[in-house]
């Protein structure tokens, strides 16, 4: 049986399935919106990536990045200029805000393999576009 989850943002595919011993379980498959302009750079395009598709985690992380003028420094392939700081800012702020209710189905618990960045590499090999998140831990 093949069913859409609409309790999670972005909705998901569910495809009920059995182990080779019987044993069920749910093959879960989000449905991300790329529907996103190809002409906006690349921090542009990945806050767009980032905020229609409820990737809370990095997010927050690139939020803080720029708040605190972090990017060349925390971001792998970041090689462009900031020149509209305030609007890419409060772009993500309108974004986390809206999505601040909404579960992401990789924080569910049949979710334990997969995270946000396993999802974000995913849509980079999908799009054959880079994406500027914070891709290793800053210390």
């Amino acid at each position: 049986m093949i069913y859409i989850n609409k309790n999670t943002f972005p909705f998901c595919y569910v495809e009920e399935k059995k182990f080779e011993w019987g044993e069920p379980y749910e093959d879960i498959t989000p449905i991300f919106n790329l529907s996103i302009d190809p002409k906006l750079s690349d921090l542009e395009y990945t806050i767009e990536v980032l905020g229609k598709n409820n990737f809370k985690n990095n997010l927050l992380k690139l939020h803080n990045i720029l708040v605190n003028r972090e990017e060349n420094v925390r971001i792998e392939n970041f090689n462009g200029l900031i020149t509209n700081r305030e609007i890419l800012l409060n772009r993500i702020k309108t974004y986390l805000d809206s999505n601040s209710a909404k579960i992401s189905p990789w924080d569910l618990n049949y979710y334990v393999c997969f995270n946000e960045n396993d999802y974000l590499e995913s849509i980079e090999n999908e799009t054959k576009r880079i994406l500027l998140f914070e891709r290793k831990e800053y210390y």
